[in-house]
């Protein structure tokens, strides 16, 4: 009688310390979000790496698709780096360096770009003024409207370029318009925005911005 008690009594504890490890557990994560002003957007953080999860597995998907595709859509970011080259005695470290960061989206249907957006801080390395930079009203060449394909073979591996132009402001003015641009999308991973140097007055000093795919949505 007294061994069942006490087993009962051992049940009743192991029970009563896992729930209690479990409230002292979601407790703790409430009380890191609510006092750190920045818990928030930590938890954001965590919540989009899931979501990110998912979309990769989607990506790995539409990659092992032997077809092509005249719907889709395209979200990335800009990391990239513009550099004042010297004429004589380049050395990388010392050359001045200007930093690209920001969000880009493309969309396509039944061949056509519908949207195409940039919006990117350029930010001196020295900690100068920084201005901001967005590219809209993306308009394709005449001959390659209706043609823009995303392959989803694999081999082809997503890669894809459209030639167009598009208007370029610079802190939400627009300083170009129609200025030639050339955009490429390779294996689905990195994107390449390159303005015409002579439409954009030589503004990105003869190089291209770069960039990366977070998703790829084929509809």
């Amino acid at each position: 009688m007294i061994k069942a008690v006490l087993l009962s009594f051992n049940i009743i504890t192991k029970v009563t310390i896992t729930i209690f490890n479990f409230l002292s557990l979601s407790i703790a994560s409430f009380v890191m979000i609510s006092s750190n002003s920045d818990g928030y957007e930590l938890f954001t953080v965590f919540a989009q790496m899931d979501k990110d999860k998912d979309t990769n597995q989607k990506m790995v998907d539409t990659q092992s698709v032997n077809s092509t595709s005249k719907n889709f859509s395209v979200i990335g970011t800009i990391s990239s780096l513009v550099i004042t080259v010297p004429q004589h005695e380049f050395n990388i470290t010392n050359v001045f360096k200007v930093i690209l960061t920001g969000d880009w989206v493309l969309n396509v249907r039944n061949g056509t770009v519908t949207n195409f957006e940039t919006n990117f801080l350029a930010s001196p390395i020295d900690g100068s003024m920084g201005h901001i930079h967005q590219i809209t009203n993306l308009s394709e060449n005449e001959e390659d409207r209706g043609m823009i394909i995303l392959p989803t073979s694999d081999n082809n591996s997503n890669s894809l370029s459209i030639n167009g132009t598009a208007d370029i402001k610079i802190n939400g003015i627009t300083i170009w318009n129609d200025a030639g641009i050339s955009i490429t999308i390779s294996k689905g991973k990195t994107i390449t925005i390159d303005p015409d140097d002579k439409d954009t007055e030589n503004h990105f000093g003869n190089q291209q911005v770069y960039g990366i795919v977070n998703r790829l949505i084929v509809m």
